[in-house]
């Protein structure tokens, strides 16, 4: 059990005069959404290390793509906690990004093997926390993006505090995609956030991309996204270029749901972050 219950059961008892069985309780009882990352930093961390590693969450399979340092990509080690942290520094390159000369550098997970075909009602559920340090400036950071066989359908970026929704549709004769941004505010660090997204590619007019931050719809997107015959598939992460970038960058991610299936009850009831 993570070792953060006893200093804020502690802090429970000393307000209230409760025993130590009620301030557990309503430690219980709290709202995932204030668990701070020196909270989160109390659980058991497990490095990954194998660059050949299989993870599955909920289903979908994810393949690592990292420099392969102990910081990199940790997992929560108690079985009933979905909860990864990704960490960036600079020079950190995933082999395949060294050997083709590329001046990127990541700590993600890519699930390419789960695809979604072209006109699919497509659902994400998650929460995600970017934790506390310097400010944080890179010509672009992408932290999650529907990836695809020939476009993406969407990448949500951290840059400048802000978070920036994008979507993409091929342009004509399906050579590569055209990027519009769809969202971009401030987002607050050291917070838990809850995130619900549904797309539908599609070339006319009725292609849909929703996206919820903390019960409130802040993309609401009707047009042209994705591309034709595009197969698209989910990796979230850290994943930035063009540097030299000299400001580490850690985000964890709580939750992750991936498919087909109606998530529209996560909005308002987002699964506990434990």
């Amino acid at each position: 059990m993570p070792n953060f219950i006893g200093s804020i059961t502690a802090r429970i008892g000393a307000l209230s005069g409760m025993t130590a069985k009620i301030s557990f309780v309503a430690l219980v009882l709290f709202p995932a959404s204030t668990l701070t990352a020196q909270e989160a930093a109390n659980f058991r961390w497990a490095p990954l290390l194998d660059p050949k590693a299989s993870i599955t969450i909920r289903g979908i399979q994810y393949a690592p793509e990292f420099a392969a340092h102990d910081w990199s990509i940790r997992r929560a080690t108690d079985a009933a906690t979905d909860l990864t942290r990704f960490e960036v520094r600079p020079g950190d390159q995933w082999s395949e990004d060294r050997d083709s000369g590329e001046n990127k550098e990541r700590s993600e997970f890519d699930g390419y093997k789960q695809k979604f075909a072209h006109g699919a009602d497509v659902w994400g559920a998650y929460s995600f926390l970017v934790e506390p340090g310097a400010e944080y400036r890179s010509d672009w950071t992408a932290i999650s993006q529907m990836h695809g066989t020939k476009v993406r359908a969407f990448h949500v970026h951290f840059k400048a505090g802000n978070l920036i929704i994008y979507s993409e549709h091929s342009k004509p004769g399906g050579t590569g995609g055209v990027s519009a941004i769809r969202y971009n505010s401030r987002l607050s660090r050291n917070v838990w956030h809850n995130i619900v997204f549904h797309l539908k590619e599609s070339t006319s007019d009725d292609g849909r991309l929703e996206f919820w931050c903390d019960g409130k719809k802040i993309v609401d997107f009707t047009g042209a996204i994705g591309a034709a015959g595009n197969q698209a598939y989910w990796k979230f992460g850290v994943y930035r270029g063009y540097g030299p970038i000299a400001t580490p960058l850690a985000i964890q991610f709580a939750n992750m749901e991936i498919g087909t299936l109606d998530l529209t009850a996560r909005i308002t009831s987002p699964l506990a972050i434990k």
